[in-house]
């Protein structure tokens, strides 16, 4: 925890949410209004730093960070012990044949899939501790290596779509538990740097930054998908939303964020987001990052322009649905521009009449046999064939990963 001047009955209330991160699989659940969003947002993920801090001081940071840690728990190291036991937990409300079915939407919907950074990406920056931690980094930045970091993300969003591999100890799911090993990497990499402005409010990606990206990545990408065409029934949403909660609680995020059931789960989001919104400058700034590196990118073909209109149009509020009354693209600075928003309706349009193809059996099971092997081959496109490596990204020109 960042050292800053809490109120006494503040350092009480995190200490008491940061007990329940330092226990492994922990499911203690209140009432979505009663969770304390205050508390968890000056919480990180404390068994993963253990373990990483361990690491540290066994100058262990070198190769591969999971065979690492998983050598150690094999050792018996109660840091690692204690942090597998963690990511391993299966919650109670997962329904493995509830993934499968938001897994076939995703499949069937590359473009939804596709273009979904150009609203989840920006959703994020709706908190300014999200937005100065991606800004640190630089590789999002204009001058960073967007395209790259995009197709890096786009590999664990792809990914989610194989339930088996998403299960603990299959490929996907150990791709994201890197990511975990990445996210705790920086947090403490710019807590050591000494240089975060914003501790008064928030821990660099705190418990509910994390959290909250179960609706931005789930449900509203549902909304993408729809946005764009894609033909969704009620179980496909469910099951697609379900997911991301998984990936949330891989994450780190603790089940109390994250609720039991879809409408404690909207309700805690909605909470979440609220709590966090904000308007800052240096959203606005990455939030004009994503539409240039996105129109400079070589898998889409659209000028800025209806980059910029498309990031609009899914920031609406009634896309994003948990911060009624709020005018997100207008507070991260995207532009109105009637024409081009209606060019992209249009194109929404189109893809509403194409996509009813995908109503027929057909259709439907070539996507499910082959979609995944699709994304997975345009996902490999655009890393060149150079598979990602979630090590620790560099802050302000220092190294997190050792």
């Amino acid at each position: 925890m960042l050292e800053t001047d809490f109120r006494p009955d503040l350092l009480a209330r995190i200490d008491q949410v940061r007990a329940l991160a330092l226990e492994p699989g922990s499911e203690s659940y209140v009432d979505p209004d009663e969770v304390d969003v205050e508390a968890w947002n000056h919480v990180g993920d404390p068994l993963c730093e253990a373990l990483l801090g361990l690491m540290r001081e066994r100058k262990l940071m070198g190769g591969d960070i999971y065979a690492t840690a998983r050598r150690l728990e094999a050792e018996g190291v109660s840091e690692a012990v204690a942090f597998f036991a963690d990511v391993e937990a299966v919650p109670s409300w997962l329904d493995i044949d509830a993934l499968r079915k938001g897994a076939s939407l995703g499949r069937r919907n590359p473009v939804g899939m596709l273009f979904g950074m150009h609203g989840g990406l920006p959703f994020t920056y709706i908190d300014p501790a999200t937005a100065e931690v991606m800004g640190s980094t630089g590789r999002l930045a204009r001058n960073g290596d967007y395209g790259r970091r995009f197709w890096e993300t786009a590999t664990g969003f792809v990914g989610s779509l194989d339930v088996d591999g998403m299960l603990p100890g299959g490929e996907r799911w150990v791709q994201w538990v890197r990511i975990r090993f990445l996210h705790t990497m920086i947090r403490m990499g710019i807590i050591r740097g000494g240089q975060w402005p914003l501790a008064e409010t928030a821990i660099p990606i705190s418990q509910v930054a994390s959290a909250s990206t179960a609706h931005i990545f789930g449900p509203y990408r549902v909304n993408i998908i729809r946005y764009f065409g894609g033909v969704v029934s009620p179980e496909e949403a469910d099951g697609f939303a379900l997911m991301w909660r998984w990936v949330a609680r891989i994450e780190g995020a603790n089940n109390q964020l994250l609720g039991r059931t879809h409408a404690e789960q909207f309700r805690l989001q909605e909470r979440q987001h609220q709590f966090l919104y904000a308007r800052a400058d240096k959203a606005r700034k990455m939030t004009a990052d994503v539409i240039d590196g996105s129109a400079a990118m070589r898998a889409f073909v659209l000028p800025r322009r209806l980059h910029s209109a498309v990031v609009r149009q899914l920031l609406s509020p009634r896309m994003v649905q948990t911060l009624p009354g709020r005018d997100v693209p207008g507070d991260l600075g995207v532009p109105r521009d009637p024409f081009a928003e209606n060019v992209m309706k249009s194109v929404g349009f189109a893809l509403r009449i194409i996509n009813q193809v995908t109503r027929t059996r057909v259709v439907r099971r070539l996507a499910d046999r082959r979609g995944q092997q699709l994304l997975d081959h345009i996902v490999d496109r655009g890393l060149d064939g150079i598979k990602a490596e979630y090590r620790g990204t560099p802050v302000a020109g220092k190294p997190t990963d050792h």
